[in-house]
C-alpha cells in the first residue's frame, strides 16, 4: 500500500472518530435515584408507575399503547443522536420499548415482546406499522438494553448492542424521548442515556444577578405546593395558589385555592385564604391583577351561585362588600384541548394572553393573544407564532406593563431544566413578530420546573415558583432583576378620586388616552372604600384622563409623563365636582393660541363633553368665565378673556346648544387661583370655567 493511501486511511479514521466524538456526548442520563428529570408518571386504573429502588417501575393494563416521556430541549435532533435504556421484565409477555421524536401528535416507537421486536410511528395522531413483529435471538427473555440511533435520515434499532434493523426516516418533529408500553405489561427501566450534541442556551447578554433568589418565607410558603404568584403592580400585595392545604375551602382534597399576602415591615405577612366567591371546591387561581388592584382575572368559570362551571376564564371586581361574583370572559371561538390553562390580562385591560392547545398549536400548549372588542367580547385567539412557540410546551405568559416585554415558561427552548423562564420583546403591532427568546439564566432557572413569573410595575423584583430548595413541592421566590432582563421603565400614576366639595371618595372608572391621537392608553377604577386608583403608563407621552360619575361633572385633565430611564411614581388626585347650582367647574383641557382667542384643536374633546352634558340635561343653564394671568396690560387681559368666553360659547352653539342657555364674562387676571410669580403655577390661572346658574 502506498504512503499516500495510508495517509488517506488515517485521515478518514480521524474524521470518523471526530464525528463520533461530537455525537457521543451525554445530553441526559438518569439512573432513577429520584425524579429530578421530571418524568410525568401516570397513575390511573390502567397505569401504575413509580420511581423506587433505583428504577422506574411501570405496570400498564390497557390494550392501547401508553408512554412516559420528557421533552429534552437541549437535544439537537438535527444532528446525530441516540437514546438507550435497560429494561427488566416483571411480567412474561410484556411489550415495552423506547420512543423518540415525540410531540403532541407524532412519535417513533421501538418495541420488544418476548423474542420479537417491531417498529411503528404515530403521525398526526394516526399509527402506522413500519416493521411488524420480527424474531431475533439477540433479544433476551428477562432483560434487554434497547437503543435507537439516528444519523442523518437513517435510524437504527439495537438490542444488546446488536443492530436489529434500520430504516430511512425524515426529520423528527419533536424532542420528547421516553418509554412505551402496550397491552398488559409490567417492567422496570434503568440506566437511561441520551447521547448527541447539546444546543446552546441563548441567555440574555451581560446577565449578572447581584443577589441570590430569596424564598418569601413562612408567611407564604408551606409544606404544601405554592404556585401562580401574581404580585400587585405596586409591589405591596401577592396573590398565589396553594395545593391540597387543610385551609383550602374543600380541605386537603381541594386541589388549589387563592391566598393573599401583604408586604409589611420588610417581609411578607401570613397569607390568608381570600374565600368566596373566588374560591370554591374547584381549582382556583388569580391569573393577573389590574394596576389599580380592583380587577382580577381568574382561571376557570363559575355558575351564578359561585360553583365551578368548567374551563375558561372569568373576572371579578372589588366592591364595598368584597369581590364581586366572577363573570365569564367571552372569547370568540374559545376552546382548549389541554386540561391545563393559564391567562394574563394586560395592564391596559385590552389584551389577553392565553396558554392553550388548539388545532394549530405547534406543541402541547402555545401562547395566544386576544383583543377586547367594542361589544365587550374578545377576539378569536391568535397564535403569536413560532419564534416564541415550539413543539414543546409554552405556559404562564406574563406581559410587563410596558405592553412589549413578554415573560413565559417553556420546555421547548434550550434551557437548564425541564421548564425555564424566557423573555422576548414584541417588535410590532401584529403580535406575531417577536425578538428571539432569551433565557433569563441562573439562578432563576434551575434543573427543575421554573414558571409563573410576575413583576411589579417598578421592574425591581421578579416573583416566580421553583422546585429548587423548596419547603414543599414548590415555593415562591423573588430576585432582583438585572438590567438586561428588565422591562422598559414605566410611570405609575396613583391617587384618589374625590368629591371636590366634600373630599369623600368616589367609586368610578378612569380612562387614559394619548393626547396626540386620542387613542385609549389604559383604564383604571377607583377603590370603593377609599377612592384609591393606580395606572401604569409608558414614558415620554402626554396623556389626557377622563373620569365620570352620575351626578358629577366628568373630569378631563392632562398629565405629562417625562422621558425616564428608571421607574417613577406620580401622585395625582382627581376631583369630581357635583352638578349643583353655583359650583365653579374648570374646563381643564381648553387651550388657545397664545395671546389670541382662537381655540386649539386639542380643546375639542373637553368642549364636546360639556356640550354632551348640556344636551343630556336640557334644563341646565351655565355661565362661562374667562381668566388670564397677570402678565401684560390688565385691560387687554380682560378683553382677551371676554373674547375667549365668546369663542367657547360659539363652539357650544355649533354643537346644537341654544345661546340663550349660555352667558359669560371675562375677568382678566383679577381672580387668580395660583401663584403668579412662577410660570409653573402662573399657567394655572389661564383658564376657562363654567358655573351652573339654573338646573
Amino acid at each position: 500500500m502506498t504512503r499516500s493511501a495510508n495517509i488517506l486511511i488515517l485521515l478518514f479514521f480521524i474524521l470518523s472518530a471526530t464525528s463520533y466524538a461530537q455525537t457521543a456526548g451525554i445530553v441526559e442520563e438518569d439512573h432513577f435515584d429520584n425524579n429530578e428529570t421530571g418524568w410525568r408518571l401516570p397513575n390511573s386504573p390502567t397505569d401504575q408507575s413509580d420511581i423506587r429502588g433505583g428504577k422506574l417501575v411501570w405496570q400498564h393494563n390497557d390494550p392501547a399503547g401508553g408512554s412516559i416521556n420528557n421533552y429534552f430541549n437541549l437535544l439537537n435532533t438535527s444532528a446525530a443522536f441516540s437514546a438507550e435504556a435497560k429494561f427488566g421484565i416483571r411480567k412474561p409477555g410484556s411489550e415495552y420499548g423506547l420512543m423518540i421524536g415525540a410531540d403532541q401528535e407524532n412519535a417513533l416507537y421501538f418495541n420488544v415482546k418476548n423474542l420479537q421486536y417491531r417498529v411503528l410511528e404515530i403521525k398526526k395522531g394516526k399509527p402506522t406499522l413500519i416493521k411488524d413483529f420480527t424474531t431475533s435471538l439477540k433479544i433476551k427473555v428477562d432483560n434487554n438494553i434497547l437503543k435507537i440511533e439516528k444519523s442523518g435520515s437513517t435510524v437504527r434499532f439495537l438490542a444488546n448492542d446488536y443492530v436489529l434493523t434500520e430504516i430511512s426516516y425524515p426529520a423528527l418533529t419533536g424532542k420528547a424521548v421516553g418509554f412505551s408500553a402496550w397491552g398488559a405489561s409490567s417492567f422496570d427501566v434503568d440506566d437511561f442515556f441520551i447521547k448527541g450534541t447539546k444546543l446552546k442556551i441563548n441567555t440574555a447578554p451581560n446577565l449578572n444577578y447581584s443577589s441570590p433568589a430569596e424564598n418569601l418565607g413562612a408567611g407564604v410558603n408551606t409544606v404544601y405546593g405554592e404556585l401562580t404568584p401574581v404580585v400587585t403592580p405596586d409591589g405591596k400585595g401577592l396573590y398565589f395558589t396553594r395545593n391540597y392545604s387543610p385551609e383550602n375551602k374543600g380541605g386537603t382534597g381541594d386541589y388549589q385555592d387563592v391566598y393573599y399576602s401583604s408586604y409589611q415591615n420588610g417581609k411578607w405577612g401570613k397569607a390568608v385564604n381570600i374565600g368566596a366567591p373566588i374560591n370554591n371546591d374547584g381549582p382556583n387561581a388569580v391569573s393577573s391583577v389590574s394596576p389599580d388592584g380592583n380587577t382580577v382575572l381568574l382561571m376557570n368559570t363559575y355558575d351564578s351561585k359561585g360553583a365551578a362551571q368548567g374551563m375558561g376564564l372569568s373576572m371579578s371586581n372589588k366592591t364595598k362588600n368584597g369581590w364581586s361574583m366572577p363573570t365569564k370572559v367571552n372569547v370568540r371561538n374559545y376552546y382548549n384541548k389541554s386540561t391545563f390553562n393559564e391567562y394574563f390580562l394586560s395592564s391596559d385591560k385590552k389584551v389577553l394572553l392565553m396558554a392553550l392547545q388548539r388545532d394549530e398549536t405547534y406543541g402541547s400548549r402555545d401562547i395566544y393573544v386576544s383583543f377586547l372588542e367594542n361589544d365587550n367580547t374578545w377576539s378569536v385567539p391568535k397564535n403569536i407564532g413560532p419564534v416564541v412557540n415550539t413543539p414543546g410546551t409554552e405556559l404562564s405568559p406574563f406581559l410587563a406593563a410596558d405592553g412589549v416585554t413578554l415573560y413565559f415558561s417553556s420546555t421547548g427552548h434550550p434551557g437548564y431544566g425541564k421548564n425555564d423562564i424566557f423573555v422576548s420583546r414584541r417588535l410590532d403591532n401584529t403580535w406575531t413578530n417577536w425578538s428571539v427568546p432569551q433565557n433569563i439564566g441562573l439562578p432563576v432557572n434551575s434543573k427543575g420546573m421554573d414558571a409563573y413569573y410576575s413583576i411589579p410595575a417598578s421592574g425591581e423584583y421578579a416573583y416566580f415558583i421553583s422546585e429548587e430548595k423548596a419547603t414543599g413541592k414548590s415555593d415562591i421566590f423573588r430576585i432582583k432583576l438585572p438590567g438586561p432582563v428588565k422591562p422598559n421603565p414605566l410611570v405609575l400614576i396613583y391617587g384618589k378620586v374625590l368629591n371636590s366639595k366634600t373630599k369623600e371618595p368616589i367609586e368610578t372608572g378612569i380612562t387614559y388616552r394619548d393626547l396626540d391621537d386620542d387613542k385609549e392608553a389604559g383604564i383604571a377604577s377607583s377603590d370603593p372604600h377609599n377612592g384609591d386608583y393606580k395606572i401604569a403608563l409608558p414614558y415620554n407621552q402626554v396623556y389626557s384622563f377622563f373620569a365620570e360619575h352620575p351626578g358629577f361633572y366628568s373630569v378631563r385633565d392632562t398629565i405629562s409623563v417625562p422621558n425616564i430611564t428608571e421607574y417613577m411614581e406620580i401622585e395625582r388626585d382627581i376631583y369630581l365636582t357635583p352638578l349643583e347650582v353655583g359650583e365653579d367647574i374648570p374646563l381643564k383641557n381648553v387651550f388657545f393660541v397664545r395671546s389670541e382667542p382662537k381655540l386649539l384643536p386639542i380643546s375639542y374633546p373637553e368642549l364636546n363633553k360639556l356640550a354632551k352634558l348640556l344636551i343630556e340635561n336640557p334644563t341646565i343653564e351655565i355661565e362661562l368665565s374667562g381668566h388670564t394671568d397677570n402678565m401684560g396690560n390688565p385691560e387687554k387681559n380682560v378683553t382677551l378673556s371676554e373674547q375667549r368666553v365668546e369663542t367657547v360659547k360659539n363652539y357650544l352653539i355649533s354643537k346644537g346648544i341654544s345661546g340663550d342657555r349660555i352667558s359669560g364674562k371675562g375677568y382678566g387676571g383679577s381672580k387668580p387661583i395660583a401663584d403668579n410669580t412662577k410660570e409653573e403655577t402662573r399657567k394655572l390661572n389661564r383658564r376657562v370655567e363654567f358655573k351652573i346658574v339654573k338646573f
